[in-house]
């Protein structure tokens, strides 16, 4: 992200992750391959002496998966979710259900290892207290070889609030922390911001308090009410999961606590307590249980279907961000989606950030750079205007390199956005407020259908989703 000021002007950001994809035409490989495929199929049937309408058959096809557009992504895109739903369907392993929500407990000192009862896209995690500092959860999973830790965070609620001058101060802030933690934490790979927007657990009139007139209007502002939280997970890795690397954990909180609290950001590591009983109130709604007493830990049951995930009786819809804004745009472009609540629902807002390392990010500089130039200079060759969005890929190309020059450090970014509701019509209703209030924020949604079960796993603060390619 970039920021550009004049005296005549606030403050403007451009979000690095714009750019034309593709590897020919803003044809990704699949579809590229598929053409290559059925044009080939179609030339072996001219040499065989096939009727022509027949040899051309083949590239129809192709043109067809690789163009025709179904709830707006190509035919093709939808290969991957259909094969996945149908394979999992057929192994039986789009239900999931465990008979107690229990917990194996295993005591170490003060430490004690919790085992996460959870469908398989969660993972295998355990809950540990950190050795040095008992009140500092942690998520450990030996399979990935890593810890992430879940911090409150408090100082984001403000931000819409405040003056334009004051919001591009925060934003300098965040990006210092961001830039201090990618240079002196080698081992964190990935943060993850989780900002959530719910119906209060409480209400916060009592009746018993309020007098027998007014009782009417509590109830009715605790139905407006909207509560809203900010996580932050934290995820190290490590190449042996041992007590040495463990015990570096509470040097690294330290040092994130640091870094945000410069950017005007307070934060607090959840125990174990809070960090189980936040996951087990976002799957299934109810906040009324925790896991330190080893009752109530993580759901019974999980039905994956295809255009929501159901866990217990709580139903989950994921969209992913597939479009960031191609120009520049101002320090509180995402307010209307990070203040849209639907009444009755939960909306969660998840980004997931990972560090490039330096010489990757040159490259990836250098390749867009290329990329766009060739791109120009074959619709040149074939009679083809040229247009913005190469134009603007071989800009962003240019400047991600001059940034990198400058000592800015890159992280790829992911957006996705899950609301959780009671009712699919609930879900639907959501859908439509979420939907318009990303097109304010000129953000493009798709809908994960077949994949809303890993896109819920995604969106808890567990830094599950993993990016694809290098840019």
């Amino acid at each position: 992200m970039t920021a550009v000021r004049t005296e005549a002007t606030p403050a403007c950001y451009e979000i690095g992750a714009a750019g034309v994809g593709g590897v020919w035409f803003g044809l990704g490989t699949a579809r590229v391959a598929v053409l290559g495929v059925g044009l080939l199929a179609a030339v072996v049937a001219l040499t065989v002496d096939v009727p022509p309408l027949l040899a051309a058959l083949p590239v129809l096809l192709a043109v067809g998966l690789a163009a025709v557009r179904v709830a707006g992504r190509p035919l093709l895109d939808w290969a991957g979710p259909a094969g996945t739903r149908a394979g999992s369907t057929a192994s039986g392993s789009t239900r999931w259900t465990t008979s107690i929500p229990s917990v194996s407990t295993a005591a170490h000192g003060d430490a004690a290892t919790v085992r996460l009862r959870l469908p398989g896209e969660f993972g295998h995690l355990s809950v540990a207290r950190c050795p040095d500092d008992p009140s500092i959860g942690m998520l450990t999973d030996a399979a990935t070889r890593t810890v992430t830790v879940v911090f409150d965070v408090c100082g984001l609620d403000r931000f819409p609030m405040l003056e334009a001058a004051e919001q591009d101060t925060l934003i300098a802030g965040w990006g210092d922390a961001l830039g201090v933690l990618a240079d002196t934490d080698e081992a964190l790979g990935r943060l993850q911001l989780i900002e959530r927007a719910a119906p209060p657990l409480l209400d916060p009139y009592p009746a018993e308090t309020a007098v027998l007139e007014s009782q009417q209007w509590t109830s009715q502002i605790a139905a407006l009410a909207t509560g809203h939280d900010t996580r932050l997970a934290t995820q190290w890795s490590f190449p042996h999961l041992d007590a040495a690397a463990v015990a570096t954990i509470l040097s690294r909180c330290q040092l994130v606590s640091r870094s945000l609290l410069s950017a005007r950001l307070l934060t607090r590591p959840l125990t174990v307590e809070e960090l189980t009983g936040d996951l087990t109130a976002t799957l299934t709604g109810d906040a009324t249980t925790t896991a330190g007493h080893g009752e109530g830990v993580g759901p019974v049951s999980r039905r994956a279907e295809w255009t929501q995930v159901r866990i217990d009786d709580r139903l989950h819809r994921s969209f992913a961000v597939t479009g960031w804004p191609t120009s520049p745009v101002g320090a509180a472009w995402l307010s209307p989606l990070v203040l849209s609540a639907p009444a009755g629902t939960t909306r969660t807002v998840s980004l997931h950030l990972e560090r490039v390392a330096p010489a990757t990010a040159a490259r990836v500089a250098r390749t867009r750079r290329a990329k766009a130039v060739l791109d120009q200079s074959d619709r040149a060759r074939l009679g083809m205007t040229s247009s913005a969005a190469l134009a603007g890929a071989e800009a962003s190309g240019v400047a991600m390199d001059a940034e990198l020059a400058a000592g800015y450090r890159t992280h790829r970014l992911a957006g996705l956005i899950t609301i959780s509701a009671d009712t699919v019509a609930a879900l639907d209703d959501a859908g439509q407020v979420i939907r318009q209030a990303a097109a304010v924020c000129r953000l493009e949604l798709r809908p994960l259908h077949g994949q809303h079960e890993t896109a819920l796993a995604a969106t808890l603060p567990l830094c599950r989703l993993r990016h694809r390619g290098q840019s």
